[in-house]
């Protein structure tokens, strides 16, 4: 059986029809027209003598069309299983005649070199292409593809044969064409079966043998016209049938492909969607989470604003406290002068006169005035620093530039200074207006300086 008679495999769906040779003669290799002259000319337009074919430069769909018109189903799903193809989804053995010719042409198309096997096939089953040895022009290309995509690509080339100016051209149509009388009519009769009837025989028995035997031969060849009518006529329905099958195949199949994207759009719709939730569920928690830092630190800064708060309130008493104390010794200073006072003349006119002359100050001696603000600064310190301040400030007030002192001006506030106390403890004066005064304002850590310094002169 050649190529073209190939039956289609029936699991498969119907495969295009392809036409029969009308010669049962076998192809032979090259055309015997082929060896005229000028074959080294022509070798340089001729396919080599493989036959191979840059598929891979083809378009995906043209390219599937092709193997799905050339390769009949078993041998695509041979190449498939070889070149161990697959699709997501559908198991191997699974798959349609269209699906394995889609996935050649993806294979092929990203893989040049997997067209071997299928032009292996192609040569194994037609042999060769048509018109192998003879180099083709763009039209007679063209004249070549629209008489094969039609029903008439059979008589088309015997016309064109028929028609050639040789006649050794013309001769190779008839052995075709009587094979085709064969096919169509019967074998042809014998000589001496179509005598012509001009005159009757002698005998009447003999007449009347010949007449039935015409009528026999003309039922015979009426019965052979009909069944040949009823044989084209069955051929067309079995065409439209293929070709009905064919296309519900088609559409079969592009019904599965649209509802595997309806799948496939679906589970990315819920994908999206569950990005989505967890997207929105991280925001929230991302919230919550700032929130409840907000709320920490809120939390934090209320309890500060409440420590803060009842230290100032501490400070305030103890600031009252001292008020009072304040008070009570002034009080308690001008009591001792008013008793000073009232004792005084009892003491005679040398007392009088020592008194009247005091002890003359030094020079360098300047008037301490211990401000509240000073006072308020001794909370918190122990005593031993509470009394090296009180003697740090009576040293100043006697002599502010005694060595010990290490009396240094700030930094950036003109007219204060800093007085040493302990390793990391300062006493803090300024020089004011009026003369041979200062005034003793904080004490305080050394690292607390330039805090200090800052509001200090926000303050002024």
């Amino acid at each position: 059986m050649e190529q073209g008679d190939r039956p289609p495999s029936p699991d498969s769906e119907p495969a295009p029809p392809r036409m029969p040779e009308a010669h049962p003669r076998k192809r032979s290799a090259k055309p015997k027209n082929a060896r005229r002259s000028n074959e080294a000319a022509l070798a340089t337009a001729l396919p080599d003598a493989s036959f191979d074919a840059p598929l891979h430069e083809l378009d995906r769909d043209a390219l599937s069309v092709f193997l799905f018109l050339a390769l009949l189903p078993e041998e695509a799903a041979q190449l498939v299983k070889e070149l161990d193809l697959s699709q997501p989804g559908f198991r191997q053995e699974a798959l349609g005649d269209i699906q394995r010719c889609d996935l050649l042409a993806d294979e092929i198309r990203a893989q040049p070199g997997a067209r071997a096997p299928v032009l292996a096939a192609l040569r194994k089953g037609w042999e060769r292409p048509v018109l192998a040895g003879w180099p083709l022009a763009p039209d007679a290309a063209v004249d070549l593809l629209d008489a094969c995509a039609g029903e008439g690509a059979l008589p088309l080339a015997l016309w064109r044969v028929l028609c050639d100016p040789a006649p050794e051209i013309r001769a190779e149509a008839r052995p075709v064409l009587e094979h085709l009388a064969e096919q169509c009519y019967g074998p042809a009769p014998k000589e001496g079966e179509n005598q012509p009837r001009g005159a009757a025989p002698e005998d009447p028995l003999e007449a009347a043998r010949g007449e039935a035997k015409d009528l026999a031969r003309q039922l015979a060849e009426a019965r052979r016209k009909l069944e040949h009518a009823e044989a084209r006529g069955e051929s067309a329905r079995k065409k439209g049938e293929e070709a009905r099958e064919k296309l519900q195949f088609w559409l079969k199949e592009a019904r599965a492909r649209e509802a595997h994207a309806v799948e496939e759009g679906a589970r990315a719709k819920e994908m999206a969607d569950a990005l989505q939730r967890e997207l929105t569920r991280a925001e929230n928690e991302l919230s919550a989470a700032r929130a409840q830092d907000a709320a920490v630190d809120a939390q934090r800064l209320r309890a500060t604003v409440r420590d803060l708060d009842s230290r100032a309130g501490a400070l305030e008493a103890r600031l009252e406290r001292a008020r009072e104390r304040e008070r009570d010794l002034e009080t308690e200073v001008e009591r001792l002068r008013e008793a000073s006072q009232v004792a005084a003349p009892e003491h005679g006119p040398a007392t009088a006169e020592a008194e009247a002359e005091p002890e003359d100050a030094p020079a360098t001696w300047l008037m301490p005035i211990y401000t509240r603000e000073f006072y308020a600064s001794l909370e918190g310190w122990d005593r031993r620093i509470q009394r090296a301040a009180f003697k740090q400030a009576a040293l100043l007030a006697q002599d502010h530039r005694h060595p010990s002192l290490r009396a240094l001006p700030l930094e950036g506030l003109p007219g204060y200074f800093r007085v040493r106390v302990a390793t990391d403890v300062r006493l803090l004066y300024r020089r004011t207006e009026r003369q041979n005064t200062i005034e003793i304002l904080s004490l305080i850590d050394r690292e607390d300086l330039d805090r200090y310094i800052k509001q200090a002169k926000t303050r002024s």
